[in-house]
């Protein structure tokens, strides 16, 4: 009896922590992004054309375009909004991150993205400064480029 508990706990135990045991206890991660789009054509050009983002795919009233660990899909919907929002959703932002800032913002101006506001210090972690351009898309969502540069 007591060699059937021993067998059946080290069972138990190696159950627990075997790779698809630990993937269940591991927490959710966010992995893509739905905006919701009154025209997807001009959605699409403007993510693939300005901004640059590579368009992995469509299908139905879907475009999907693909980034390292996130991916941001486009949704045509056919409600159309009476006018902006004064929700909270006014105020969600999509943020893409660049290993030159700098650079990114010039090449995206240079293929017409309208930026609100130019590459600005938005924070430091002491030894470098994180810099955000904000531009909003057709559909009036917020966007921005951000990037750390090192400090001089």
């Amino acid at each position: 009896m007591r060699r059937r508990l021993a067998l059946a706990s080290l069972l138990l135990l190696l159950t627990a922590l075997s790779p698809s045991a630990r993937a269940a206890n591991t927490p959710p991660r966010a992995n893509r992004i739905i905006l919701r789009v009154a025209d997807l054509k001009a959605s699409i050009a403007f993510y693939r054309d300005r901004v640059g983002l590579p368009l992995q795919s469509t299908f139905d009233e879907f475009a999907v375009f693909g980034g390292d660990g996130m991916t941001l899909m486009l949704q045509q919907v056919e409600r159309k909004s009476s006018g902006p929002s004064t929700g909270l959703s006014a105020l969600t932002e999509v943020v893409l991150e660049s290993a030159d800032v700098m650079r990114t913002y010039q090449e995206m101006k240079a293929r017409g993205v309208a930026f609100l506001r130019e590459p600005f210090a938005a924070t430091t972690d002491g030894s470098r400064v994180l810099y955000s351009a904000t531009f909003k898309d057709p559909d009036g969502h917020f966007l921005s480029v951000t990037g750390w540069v090192g400090s001089r």
